[in-house]
Protein backbone atom coordinates (compact mmCIF):
# COMPACT_ATOMS: atom_id res chain seq x y z
CA UNK A 1 0.00 0.00 0.00
CA UNK A 2 2.79 2.37 0.91
CA UNK A 3 4.50 1.75 -2.44
CA UNK A 4 1.27 2.67 -4.24
CA UNK A 5 0.99 5.97 -2.38
CA UNK A 6 4.56 6.88 -3.34
CA UNK A 7 3.81 6.01 -6.92
CA UNK A 8 0.63 8.15 -6.99
CA UNK A 9 2.34 11.13 -5.42
CA UNK A 10 5.18 11.02 -7.90
CA UNK A 11 2.84 10.51 -10.85
CA UNK A 12 0.68 13.41 -9.75
CA UNK A 13 3.77 15.59 -9.41
CA UNK A 14 4.90 14.67 -12.92
CA UNK A 15 1.46 15.29 -14.40
CA UNK A 16 1.44 18.77 -12.85
CA UNK A 17 4.92 19.39 -14.14
CA UNK A 18 3.91 18.35 -17.68
CA UNK A 19 1.10 20.86 -17.68
CA UNK A 20 3.37 23.61 -16.34
CA UNK A 21 6.09 22.91 -18.90
CA UNK A 22 3.72 22.45 -21.82
CA UNK A 23 1.52 25.48 -21.30
CA UNK A 24 3.34 27.95 -19.11
CA UNK A 25 7.12 27.85 -19.44
CA UNK A 26 7.82 26.92 -23.04
CA UNK A 27 6.70 29.31 -25.78
CA UNK A 28 8.13 27.15 -28.57
CA UNK A 29 5.53 24.59 -29.60
CA UNK A 30 8.13 22.08 -30.86
CA UNK A 31 10.00 22.13 -27.57
CA UNK A 32 6.68 21.75 -25.76
CA UNK A 33 5.90 18.58 -27.66
CA UNK A 34 9.38 17.15 -27.12
CA UNK A 35 9.25 17.76 -23.39
CA UNK A 36 5.78 16.25 -23.10
CA UNK A 37 6.93 13.13 -24.98
CA UNK A 38 10.02 12.78 -22.80
CA UNK A 39 7.99 13.11 -19.61
CA UNK A 40 5.45 10.63 -20.91
CA UNK A 41 8.25 8.12 -21.40
CA UNK A 42 9.34 8.76 -17.83
CA UNK A 43 5.83 8.06 -16.58
CA UNK A 44 5.66 4.68 -18.29
CA UNK A 45 8.55 3.44 -16.14
CA UNK A 46 8.16 5.56 -13.03
CA UNK A 47 7.15 2.65 -10.85
CA UNK A 48 10.07 0.57 -12.01
CA UNK A 49 13.18 2.76 -12.55
CA UNK A 50 14.97 5.36 -10.46
CA UNK A 51 16.48 8.26 -12.36
CA UNK A 52 19.96 9.54 -11.52
CA UNK A 53 21.21 12.87 -12.86
CA UNK A 54 24.91 13.76 -12.82
CA UNK A 55 25.07 17.53 -13.32
CA UNK A 56 27.97 19.39 -14.88
CA UNK A 57 31.12 19.84 -12.81
CA UNK A 58 31.49 23.46 -11.65
CA UNK A 59 34.59 25.40 -10.57
CA UNK A 60 35.12 28.17 -8.02
CA UNK A 61 37.17 29.97 -10.64
CA UNK A 62 36.98 29.61 -14.42
CA UNK A 63 40.77 29.50 -14.76
CA UNK A 64 41.27 26.41 -12.58
CA UNK A 65 40.25 23.97 -15.32
CA UNK A 66 39.04 24.47 -18.86
CA UNK A 67 35.41 23.78 -19.81
CA UNK A 68 36.41 20.65 -21.75
CA UNK A 69 38.35 19.32 -18.74
CA UNK A 70 35.37 19.86 -16.43
CA UNK A 71 33.05 18.17 -18.93
CA UNK A 72 35.43 15.20 -19.12
CA UNK A 73 35.35 14.82 -15.33
CA UNK A 74 31.53 14.92 -15.50
CA UNK A 75 31.58 12.18 -18.16
CA UNK A 76 33.79 10.05 -15.90
CA UNK A 77 31.31 10.44 -13.04
CA UNK A 78 28.44 9.41 -15.34
CA UNK A 79 30.43 6.40 -16.50
CA UNK A 80 30.97 5.33 -12.90
CA UNK A 81 27.26 5.85 -12.20
CA UNK A 82 26.33 3.56 -15.10
CA UNK A 83 28.66 0.85 -13.76
CA UNK A 84 27.51 1.03 -10.14
CA UNK A 85 23.81 1.70 -10.81
CA UNK A 86 23.01 -0.54 -13.78
CA UNK A 87 19.64 -0.96 -15.47
CA UNK A 88 19.50 -4.49 -14.05
CA UNK A 89 19.01 -2.88 -10.62
CA UNK A 90 16.29 -0.55 -11.99
CA UNK A 91 18.39 2.59 -12.33
CA UNK A 92 18.45 4.97 -15.29
CA UNK A 93 21.31 7.45 -15.71
CA UNK A 94 20.12 10.63 -17.42
CA UNK A 95 22.27 11.97 -20.26
CA UNK A 96 23.41 15.58 -20.66
CA UNK A 97 20.78 16.05 -23.38
CA UNK A 98 18.01 14.70 -21.12
CA UNK A 99 18.97 17.11 -18.36
CA UNK A 100 19.21 20.13 -20.68
CA UNK A 101 15.77 19.38 -22.11
CA UNK A 102 14.22 19.26 -18.62
CA UNK A 103 15.77 22.51 -17.34
CA UNK A 104 13.49 25.58 -16.99
CA UNK A 105 13.86 28.25 -19.71
CA UNK A 106 16.75 30.65 -19.28
CA UNK A 107 18.74 28.31 -17.07
CA UNK A 108 21.85 26.50 -18.36
CA UNK A 109 23.18 23.21 -17.16
CA UNK A 110 26.23 24.97 -15.62
CA UNK A 111 23.92 26.98 -13.33
CA UNK A 112 22.89 23.87 -11.38
CA UNK A 113 25.06 24.00 -8.26
CA UNK A 114 25.17 24.60 -4.54
CA UNK A 115 22.09 24.48 -2.33
CA UNK A 116 19.71 24.21 -5.27
CA UNK A 117 20.96 20.72 -6.24
CA UNK A 118 18.02 18.90 -4.72
CA UNK A 119 15.53 21.44 -6.12
CA UNK A 120 17.14 21.13 -9.54
CA UNK A 121 16.77 17.37 -9.27
CA UNK A 122 13.04 17.81 -8.67
CA UNK A 123 12.75 20.13 -11.66
CA UNK A 124 14.23 17.48 -13.95
CA UNK A 125 12.25 14.61 -12.34
CA UNK A 126 15.38 12.84 -11.02
CA UNK A 127 15.32 10.63 -7.93
CA UNK A 128 19.00 11.31 -7.24
CA UNK A 129 21.20 14.18 -8.35
CA UNK A 130 25.02 14.38 -8.12
CA UNK A 131 27.53 17.12 -8.89
CA UNK A 132 31.27 17.72 -8.48
CA UNK A 133 32.92 21.05 -7.64
CA UNK A 134 36.52 22.08 -8.42
CA UNK A 135 38.47 24.43 -6.15
CA UNK A 136 41.99 25.46 -5.18
CA UNK A 137 43.78 24.38 -1.97
CA UNK A 138 47.29 25.79 -1.82
CA UNK A 139 49.12 24.61 -4.91
CA UNK A 140 46.74 21.67 -5.39
CA UNK A 141 43.37 21.36 -7.10
CA UNK A 142 40.52 20.07 -4.96
CA UNK A 143 37.44 18.10 -6.00
CA UNK A 144 34.33 17.55 -3.91
CA UNK A 145 31.21 15.67 -4.97
CA UNK A 146 27.74 15.39 -3.39
CA UNK A 147 24.83 13.01 -4.04
CA UNK A 148 21.31 14.10 -2.98
CA UNK A 149 18.02 12.23 -2.78
CA UNK A 150 15.62 14.76 -4.28
CA UNK A 151 12.41 13.61 -2.56
CA UNK A 152 13.65 14.57 0.90
CA UNK A 153 16.53 16.88 -0.10
CA UNK A 154 18.78 14.48 1.84
CA UNK A 155 22.54 14.26 1.34
CA UNK A 156 23.21 10.58 0.62
CA UNK A 157 26.96 10.53 -0.09
CA UNK A 158 29.99 12.75 -0.69
CA UNK A 159 33.73 12.53 -1.25
CA UNK A 160 36.72 14.90 -1.42
CA UNK A 161 40.18 14.71 -2.93
CA UNK A 162 43.28 16.69 -3.92
CA UNK A 163 45.54 16.51 -6.95
CA UNK A 164 48.23 18.44 -8.78
CA UNK A 165 46.41 18.35 -12.13
CA UNK A 166 43.37 17.00 -13.93
CA UNK A 167 44.97 13.55 -14.26
CA UNK A 168 45.26 13.32 -10.49
CA UNK A 169 41.58 14.31 -10.13
CA UNK A 170 40.65 11.55 -12.56
CA UNK A 171 42.38 9.04 -10.27
CA UNK A 172 40.42 10.42 -7.31
CA UNK A 173 37.17 9.85 -9.21
CA UNK A 174 38.16 6.30 -10.19
CA UNK A 175 39.01 5.48 -6.58
CA UNK A 176 36.16 7.12 -4.65
CA UNK A 177 33.16 7.35 -6.97
CA UNK A 178 32.20 3.63 -7.01
CA UNK A 179 31.39 3.62 -3.29
CA UNK A 180 29.89 7.10 -3.70
CA UNK A 181 27.26 5.92 -6.20
CA UNK A 182 26.64 2.60 -4.43
CA UNK A 183 25.04 4.59 -1.60
CA UNK A 184 22.10 5.28 -3.96
CA UNK A 185 21.26 1.58 -3.98
CA UNK A 186 20.08 1.71 -0.39
CA UNK A 187 18.59 -1.70 0.36
CA UNK A 188 18.13 -2.60 -3.28
CA UNK A 189 19.34 -6.08 -4.11
CA UNK A 190 19.41 -8.14 -7.20
CA UNK A 191 21.59 -10.18 -9.51
CA UNK A 192 23.29 -8.35 -12.32
CA UNK A 193 23.73 -10.77 -15.18
CA UNK A 194 27.19 -10.76 -16.67
CA UNK A 195 27.18 -14.20 -18.29
CA UNK A 196 26.51 -15.45 -21.77
CA UNK A 197 23.34 -13.65 -22.79
CA UNK A 198 24.27 -13.93 -26.44
CA UNK A 199 27.34 -13.56 -28.56
CA UNK A 200 27.71 -9.88 -27.65
CA UNK A 201 28.12 -10.67 -23.91
CA UNK A 202 30.43 -13.66 -24.16
CA UNK A 203 33.99 -13.63 -22.82
CA UNK A 204 36.87 -15.31 -24.64
CA UNK A 205 40.48 -16.24 -23.91
CA UNK A 206 42.77 -14.22 -26.18
CA UNK A 207 46.50 -14.80 -26.81
CA UNK A 208 48.42 -11.51 -26.86
CA UNK A 209 51.97 -11.26 -28.26
CA UNK A 210 54.26 -8.33 -29.04
CA UNK A 211 57.48 -7.87 -30.95
CA UNK A 212 59.66 -7.46 -28.97
CA UNK A 213 58.28 -9.26 -25.92
CA UNK A 214 57.93 -7.88 -22.39
CA UNK A 215 55.40 -5.10 -23.04
CA UNK A 216 52.67 -4.08 -20.58
CA UNK A 217 49.12 -4.38 -21.94
CA UNK A 218 46.02 -2.23 -21.60
CA UNK A 219 42.60 -2.84 -23.16
CA UNK A 220 40.15 -0.01 -23.79
CA UNK A 221 42.29 2.34 -21.71
CA UNK A 222 42.43 0.03 -18.67
CA UNK A 223 45.72 -1.64 -17.67
CA UNK A 224 45.53 -5.45 -17.54
CA UNK A 225 47.03 -6.59 -14.24
CA UNK A 226 47.42 -10.15 -15.49
CA UNK A 227 49.61 -9.00 -18.37
CA UNK A 228 52.49 -6.80 -17.27
CA UNK A 229 54.86 -8.53 -19.71
CA UNK A 230 53.84 -10.13 -23.00
CA UNK A 231 53.21 -12.81 -24.19
CA UNK A 232 50.13 -13.50 -22.07
CA UNK A 233 46.54 -14.77 -22.14
CA UNK A 234 43.64 -12.52 -21.12
CA UNK A 235 39.86 -12.74 -20.86
CA UNK A 236 38.12 -10.26 -23.20
CA UNK A 237 34.42 -9.63 -23.90
CA UNK A 238 33.18 -10.24 -27.41
CA UNK A 239 33.22 -7.23 -29.72
CA UNK A 240 35.69 -4.53 -30.74
CA UNK A 241 38.42 -3.53 -28.28
CA UNK A 242 41.46 -1.29 -28.45
CA UNK A 243 44.67 -3.02 -27.38
CA UNK A 244 47.71 -0.91 -26.40
CA UNK A 245 51.20 -2.30 -25.65
CA UNK A 246 53.78 -0.19 -23.79
CA UNK A 247 57.50 -0.99 -23.53
CA UNK A 248 60.44 1.13 -22.39
CA UNK A 249 62.35 2.79 -25.22
CA UNK A 250 59.65 1.91 -27.79
CA UNK A 251 56.72 3.73 -29.32
CA UNK A 252 53.37 2.59 -27.94
CA UNK A 253 51.71 0.07 -30.24
CA UNK A 254 47.92 -0.03 -30.50
CA UNK A 255 45.26 -1.64 -32.62
CA UNK A 256 41.51 -2.20 -32.82
CA UNK A 257 40.59 -5.90 -32.77
CA UNK A 258 37.23 -7.62 -33.08
CA UNK A 259 37.11 -10.49 -30.55
CA UNK A 260 34.85 -13.36 -31.51
CA UNK A 261 36.27 -16.64 -30.17
CA UNK A 262 38.66 -18.47 -27.83
CA UNK A 263 42.30 -18.72 -28.84
CA UNK A 264 42.21 -15.63 -31.04
CA UNK A 265 45.66 -14.14 -31.67
CA UNK A 266 46.36 -10.45 -31.05
CA UNK A 267 49.83 -9.31 -32.13
CA UNK A 268 51.36 -5.84 -31.89
CA UNK A 269 54.71 -4.58 -33.23
CA UNK A 270 56.54 -1.92 -31.22
CA UNK A 271 58.82 0.51 -33.05
CA UNK A 272 62.15 1.29 -31.28
CA UNK A 273 62.72 4.90 -30.27
CA UNK A 274 66.05 4.58 -28.48
CA UNK A 275 69.74 5.18 -28.92
CA UNK A 276 72.54 3.02 -27.53
CA UNK A 277 75.37 3.95 -25.16
CA UNK A 278 78.25 1.48 -25.40
CA UNK A 279 80.62 1.37 -22.43
CA UNK A 280 84.25 0.53 -23.26
CA UNK A 281 85.76 0.35 -19.78
CA UNK A 282 89.12 -0.96 -18.53
CA UNK A 283 89.19 -2.67 -15.11
CA UNK A 284 92.89 -2.49 -14.09
CA UNK A 285 92.22 -4.05 -10.65
CA UNK A 286 89.78 -6.67 -11.97
CA UNK A 287 86.00 -6.60 -12.26
CA UNK A 288 83.16 -7.10 -14.73
CA UNK A 289 80.37 -5.06 -16.31
CA UNK A 290 77.81 -7.09 -14.35
CA UNK A 291 79.24 -5.62 -11.11
CA UNK A 292 78.57 -2.04 -12.22
CA UNK A 293 75.76 0.15 -10.87
CA UNK A 294 74.56 2.35 -13.74
CA UNK A 295 72.09 5.21 -13.34
CA UNK A 296 70.54 7.20 -16.18
CA UNK A 297 68.91 10.47 -15.08
CA UNK A 298 68.98 9.14 -11.52
CA UNK A 299 67.22 5.85 -12.37
CA UNK A 300 69.03 2.53 -11.93
CA UNK A 301 69.25 0.51 -15.17
CA UNK A 302 70.44 -3.07 -15.81
CA UNK A 303 74.22 -3.45 -15.64
CA UNK A 304 75.73 -4.19 -19.05
CA UNK A 305 78.20 -2.77 -21.52
CA UNK A 306 75.30 -1.59 -23.75
CA UNK A 307 72.63 0.70 -22.29
CA UNK A 308 69.44 1.67 -24.15
CA UNK A 309 68.32 5.29 -23.71
CA UNK A 310 65.54 7.52 -24.94
CA UNK A 311 66.69 10.32 -27.26
CA UNK A 312 67.88 13.51 -25.59
CA UNK A 313 70.65 14.68 -23.25
CA UNK A 314 71.10 12.11 -20.49
CA UNK A 315 73.06 12.17 -17.24
CA UNK A 316 74.95 8.93 -16.62
CA UNK A 317 76.53 7.72 -13.36
CA UNK A 318 78.74 4.61 -13.16
CA UNK A 319 79.80 3.08 -9.84
CA UNK A 320 81.79 -0.04 -8.90
CA UNK A 321 82.81 -1.25 -5.44
CA UNK A 322 86.50 -1.32 -6.50
CA UNK A 323 86.75 1.96 -8.45
CA UNK A 324 86.12 5.66 -8.19
CA UNK A 325 82.66 6.62 -9.57
CA UNK A 326 82.36 8.24 -13.00
CA UNK A 327 79.63 10.65 -14.17
CA UNK A 328 79.06 12.37 -17.50
CA UNK A 329 76.38 13.66 -19.89
CA UNK A 330 75.70 12.17 -23.28
CA UNK A 331 73.56 13.24 -26.22
CA UNK A 332 71.46 10.30 -27.41
CA UNK A 333 69.93 10.11 -30.87
CA UNK A 334 67.40 7.63 -32.15
CA UNK A 335 68.96 4.57 -33.83
CA UNK A 336 72.47 5.93 -33.10
CA UNK A 337 75.30 4.55 -30.96
CA UNK A 338 77.54 6.56 -28.62
CA UNK A 339 80.73 5.05 -27.13
CA UNK A 340 82.18 5.99 -23.74
CA UNK A 341 85.78 4.80 -23.29
CA UNK A 342 87.47 5.06 -19.90
CA UNK A 343 90.03 3.31 -17.70
CA UNK A 344 88.51 3.18 -14.23
CA UNK A 345 90.66 4.45 -11.35
CA UNK A 346 90.90 1.93 -8.48
CA UNK A 347 89.98 2.84 -4.94
CA UNK A 348 93.14 2.60 -2.78
CA UNK A 349 93.90 1.40 0.72
CA UNK A 350 97.05 0.75 2.80
CA UNK A 351 98.80 -2.56 3.54
CA UNK A 352 101.42 -3.39 6.17
CA UNK A 353 102.67 -6.95 5.54
CA UNK A 354 105.26 -8.97 7.49
CA UNK A 355 106.48 -12.57 7.14
CA UNK A 356 108.17 -14.92 9.62
CA UNK A 357 109.00 -18.57 10.06
CA UNK A 358 107.20 -20.92 12.44
CA UNK A 359 110.00 -20.40 14.95
CA UNK A 360 109.50 -16.61 14.89
CA UNK A 361 112.39 -15.54 12.66
CA UNK A 362 111.63 -12.68 10.24
CA UNK A 363 111.69 -13.58 6.53
CA UNK A 364 112.03 -11.49 3.40
CA UNK A 365 109.53 -12.73 0.81
CA UNK A 366 108.36 -11.27 -2.51
CA UNK A 367 104.98 -9.48 -2.39
CA UNK A 368 102.63 -9.78 -5.41
CA UNK A 369 99.66 -7.45 -6.11
CA UNK A 370 97.41 -8.72 -8.92
CA UNK A 371 100.28 -10.97 -10.04
CA UNK A 372 102.93 -8.22 -10.18
CA UNK A 373 105.83 -7.90 -7.73
CA UNK A 374 105.63 -4.65 -5.74
CA UNK A 375 108.27 -5.25 -3.04
CA UNK A 376 109.60 -7.51 -0.29
CA UNK A 377 108.45 -8.18 3.26
CA UNK A 378 108.29 -6.29 5.50
CA UNK A 379 106.11 -4.30 3.06
CA UNK A 380 104.18 -1.05 3.56
CA UNK A 381 102.37 0.69 0.71
CA UNK A 382 99.16 1.53 -1.12
CA UNK A 383 97.23 -1.21 -2.92
CA UNK A 384 93.82 -1.34 -4.69
CA UNK A 385 90.96 -2.33 -2.38
CA UNK A 386 89.98 -5.28 -4.59
CA UNK A 387 93.55 -6.45 -5.30
CA UNK A 388 94.68 -10.09 -5.04
CA UNK A 389 97.71 -10.19 -2.73
CA UNK A 390 100.22 -13.06 -2.41
CA UNK A 391 103.75 -13.82 -1.13
CA UNK A 392 106.34 -16.07 -2.77
CA UNK A 393 108.83 -18.39 -0.98
CA UNK A 394 110.85 -21.46 -1.97
CA UNK A 395 107.68 -23.57 -2.02
CA UNK A 396 105.86 -21.26 -4.44
CA UNK A 397 103.13 -18.60 -4.39
CA UNK A 398 100.80 -18.26 -1.38
CA UNK A 399 97.61 -16.13 -1.74
CA UNK A 400 96.74 -14.09 1.35
CA UNK A 401 93.24 -13.59 2.75
CA UNK A 402 93.58 -9.90 3.58
CA UNK A 403 90.76 -7.32 3.30
CA UNK A 404 91.76 -3.87 2.04
CA UNK A 405 89.45 -0.93 2.82
CA UNK A 406 89.57 2.53 1.26
CA UNK A 407 91.51 4.99 3.41
CA UNK A 408 92.46 2.30 5.98
CA UNK A 409 95.78 0.46 6.62
CA UNK A 410 95.37 -3.30 6.90
CA UNK A 411 97.89 -5.10 9.18
CA UNK A 412 98.79 -8.67 8.15
CA UNK A 413 101.50 -11.17 9.16
CA UNK A 414 102.29 -14.26 7.10
CA UNK A 415 103.68 -17.27 9.01
CA UNK A 416 105.51 -19.92 7.00
CA UNK A 417 104.37 -23.48 7.74
CA UNK A 418 106.78 -25.66 9.75
CA UNK A 419 109.03 -28.04 7.74
CA UNK A 420 108.40 -31.73 8.44
CA UNK A 421 111.52 -33.23 6.79
CA UNK A 422 113.32 -33.93 10.11
CA UNK A 423 110.40 -35.88 11.48
CA UNK A 424 110.12 -37.89 8.29
CA UNK A 425 113.85 -38.77 8.45
CA UNK A 426 113.52 -39.89 12.06
CA UNK A 427 110.63 -42.14 11.17
CA UNK A 428 112.52 -43.61 8.23
CA UNK A 429 115.58 -44.56 10.38
CA UNK A 430 113.57 -46.02 13.28
CA UNK A 431 114.82 -49.67 13.85
CA UNK A 432 112.18 -52.33 13.42
CA UNK A 433 111.55 -54.90 16.15
CA UNK A 434 110.51 -58.15 14.61
CA UNK A 435 110.72 -61.83 15.41
CA UNK A 436 114.23 -63.27 15.30
CA UNK A 437 115.62 -63.89 11.86
CA UNK A 438 117.41 -67.12 10.98
CA UNK A 439 120.89 -67.06 12.52
CA UNK A 440 120.01 -64.45 15.16
CA UNK A 441 120.25 -65.26 18.86
CA UNK A 442 117.68 -64.25 21.44
CA UNK A 443 118.92 -63.00 24.83
CA UNK A 444 117.89 -65.39 27.59
CA UNK A 445 117.49 -62.66 30.19
CA UNK A 446 114.69 -60.92 28.21
CA UNK A 447 111.17 -62.21 28.71
CA UNK A 448 109.28 -62.72 25.50
CA UNK A 449 105.65 -61.40 25.50
CA UNK A 450 103.11 -64.16 25.84
CA UNK A 451 99.83 -64.15 24.12
CA UNK A 452 96.92 -64.25 26.56
CA UNK A 453 95.12 -67.62 26.63
CA UNK A 454 91.86 -66.37 28.34
CA UNK A 455 91.90 -69.57 30.41
CA UNK A 456 89.52 -68.25 33.04
CA UNK A 457 86.97 -67.14 30.48
CA UNK A 458 87.16 -70.47 28.68
CA UNK A 459 86.38 -72.33 31.90
CA UNK A 460 83.51 -69.97 32.82
CA UNK A 461 81.80 -70.09 29.42
CA UNK A 462 82.38 -73.87 29.09
CA UNK A 463 80.69 -74.55 32.45
CA UNK A 464 77.80 -72.23 31.54
CA UNK A 465 77.31 -74.06 28.26
CA UNK A 466 77.29 -77.49 29.98
CA UNK A 467 74.86 -76.34 32.67
CA UNK A 468 72.55 -74.80 30.08
CA UNK A 469 72.36 -77.86 27.87
CA UNK A 470 72.04 -80.10 30.95
CA UNK A 471 69.03 -78.09 32.14
CA UNK A 472 67.51 -78.30 28.67
CA UNK A 473 67.86 -82.10 28.63
CA UNK A 474 66.39 -82.39 32.13
CA UNK A 475 63.46 -80.18 31.18
CA UNK A 476 62.74 -82.26 28.08
CA UNK A 477 62.84 -85.55 30.07
CA UNK A 478 60.58 -84.18 32.82
CA UNK A 479 58.04 -82.75 30.38
CA UNK A 480 57.90 -86.05 28.44
CA UNK A 481 57.43 -88.05 31.66
CA UNK A 482 54.42 -86.06 32.83
CA UNK A 483 52.87 -85.92 29.34
CA UNK A 484 52.85 -89.75 29.31
CA UNK A 485 51.38 -90.03 32.85
CA UNK A 486 47.59 -90.35 33.10
CA UNK A 487 45.89 -87.94 35.58
CA UNK A 488 43.78 -89.40 38.50
CA UNK A 489 41.25 -86.56 38.56
CA UNK A 490 40.57 -82.93 37.76
CA UNK A 491 43.02 -81.66 40.35
CA UNK A 492 45.67 -84.07 39.25
CA UNK A 493 45.11 -82.99 35.60
CA UNK A 494 45.70 -79.30 36.39
CA UNK A 495 48.78 -80.09 38.44
CA UNK A 496 50.06 -82.21 35.54
CA UNK A 497 49.67 -79.31 33.08
CA UNK A 498 51.45 -76.88 35.43
CA UNK A 499 54.33 -79.31 35.89
CA UNK A 500 54.71 -79.88 32.15
CA UNK A 501 54.71 -76.09 31.56
CA UNK A 502 57.44 -75.63 34.18
CA UNK A 503 59.69 -78.29 32.60
CA UNK A 504 59.18 -76.74 29.11
CA UNK A 505 60.26 -73.30 30.42
CA UNK A 506 63.28 -74.96 32.03
CA UNK A 507 64.15 -76.53 28.69
CA UNK A 508 63.89 -73.21 26.84
CA UNK A 509 66.03 -71.35 29.38
CA UNK A 510 68.61 -74.10 29.30
CA UNK A 511 68.87 -73.99 25.51
CA UNK A 512 69.44 -70.20 25.59
CA UNK A 513 72.09 -70.42 28.31
CA UNK A 514 73.84 -73.31 26.63
CA UNK A 515 73.86 -71.56 23.23
CA UNK A 516 75.24 -68.28 24.60
CA UNK A 517 77.88 -70.11 26.63
CA UNK A 518 78.95 -72.17 23.61
CA UNK A 519 79.32 -69.07 21.37
CA UNK A 520 81.30 -67.19 24.03
CA UNK A 521 83.52 -70.24 24.60
CA UNK A 522 84.35 -70.34 20.90
CA UNK A 523 85.21 -66.59 20.80
CA UNK A 524 87.91 -67.04 23.46
CA UNK A 525 89.92 -69.01 20.90
CA UNK A 526 89.66 -66.23 18.32
CA UNK A 527 90.76 -63.24 20.46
Amino acid sequence: MQGGIVFDVKKSYLYAYIIRVAFCQEPNIVNRVLKILFLALLLTGVSFAKFVAVLETVADSKDILTLSERQYLTNMLREQAVQELPAELNFTIMTRENIMMMLPPGKSIEDCEGSCLAETGKNIAADYVAQARIGKVGSNISISAELYETAGSKLVASFNGLGADVNALMEVIKTKSPEFFRKARGGATGIVRTGFDGAGNQTFVVNVTTNPQGAALSIDGRPVRQCTATPCQVMVDAGEHRFVAVLDHHEDAEGLFSISGDGQEVSLDLVPRYGTLTLDLAFPAGGTYEELKIKVDGELVPAANKVLMDPGTRSVEIAHRCYNPVSFKVGVFRDKEEVFKESLKPLMGGLSLKARSASGEGHSLSVLVNGEKVGMTPFTGSVPVCAKIAVVDDAGEHPLDVKIEQGQVAQFEYVEPAKETAVADAVATQPEVDSPQPGESVPTNVEQPEKSSHLGLKITFGVASLLGFGAAIAGEIGAKHFRDKEPDGETSYKNRLDTIDGFEKMRGAGLILGGVGLVAFGLTFVF
